[in-house]
């Protein structure tokens, strides 16, 4: 018989482990100061020989605990592997005036990372949806330090008009205005919080949030809404890419994301049954399919 796989991120949170708490006992914390502003970092070094370092860059509202699940069976392939929150993100310090997360400055932070951890110039980087787009900056910047890229559940342009109403919202009414527009969207209680009736784990997300830069939500919605396609600049570098998203992925839609990856003659896997953090859902078969990939190269 085969050995039971650990339980997926979104199984540990149906039985109230939030991502926090996902983290495995040989994960460190720490923290690197860049541009005058702590940020926050896990990492984990692998179990035996050393195989290769990945570095692995959160999405919008998310923070470096996202990637929690996958440590440990990334280390197991041989993976050091580190995450940091970016500026303004939870457990990360940031300026807050949005002219301090301008695309430029949050690429940057990823090669100053690099250099302060040491982590030396064959890195599989990877970028989970907004995470993304900065990994493209940072590519695009300077891609020697950089063993491959992974756009994992990331597009190449603008998402479309639904987000210039959520900048409203959040303009109008702060970062409370996306847990409620969340709420209305699920059919739930809006003022949950208010009354003091959130779940464990609807806590953790709503703290998240709330601990976000008010500045980092506003500059990075606005880097959503303006990006523009970079994938002939991307294909340029001629560093090795992934494209791979959750087959139902709902937030750059998923023709998108394939015809990115055609263009770019990028490695192109799908994960069934998984949504845009397929890390979360599928978090085993996440690990696998990118340790193969950064295998290869």
């Amino acid at each position: 018989m085969s050995a039971q796989l650990p339980p997926n991120g979104t199984e540990l949170e149906a039985n109230g482990i939030s991502l926090d708490l996902q983290i495995p006992e040989r994960a460190v914390r720490g923290h690197v100061e860049i541009d005058g502003y702590k940020l926050a970092t896990i990492s984990i070094e692998p179990v035996g020989e050393h195989v290769g370092t990945a570095l692995l860059i959160p999405g919008y509202t998310s923070s470096a605990d996202t990637f929690n699940g996958l440590l440990q069976p990334l280390s197991e392939r041989g993976y050091k592997v580190v995450t940091f929150s970016q500026r303004g993100q939870c457990l990360s310090e940031g300026p807050d005036d949005t002219a301090g997360y301008e695309l430029p400055r949050l690429g940057q932070d990823i090669h100053e990372v690099i250099q302060k951890l040491g982590l030396g110039t064959h890195v599989h980087l990877l970028g989970h949806s907004f995470g993304g787009v900065v990994s493209i900056e940072a590519v695009l910047q300077d891609h020697s330090p950089f063993a491959s890229l992974t756009m994992w559940n990331s597009g190449p342009r603008n998402m479309g008009r639904d987000l210039l109403e959520q900048r409203a919202g959040l303009i109008e009414h702060g970062p409370r205005a996306y847990f409620v527009g969340n709420q209305l969207a699920t059919g739930n209680d809006p003022e949950a919080d208010l009354k003091g009736e959130l779940n464990v784990i609807e806590q953790y997300y709503y703290d998240r949030l709330m601990s976000t830069n008010p500045a980092q939500l506003e500059a990075g919605i606005n880097i959503l809404i303006d990006q523009v396609d970079r994938t002939l600049e991307l294909s340029r570098t001629g560093i090795p890419v992934l494209v791979s998203h959750g087959a139902n992925d709902d937030a750059w839609p998923i023709e998108m994301q394939r015809v990115m990856a055609e263009q770019l003659g990028a490695d192109y896997w799908v994960i069934a049954n998984a949504g845009h953090s397929a890390h979360a859902d599928r978090t085993h078969a996440s690990a696998q399919l990118l340790a193969t990939f950064w295998d290869e190269h």
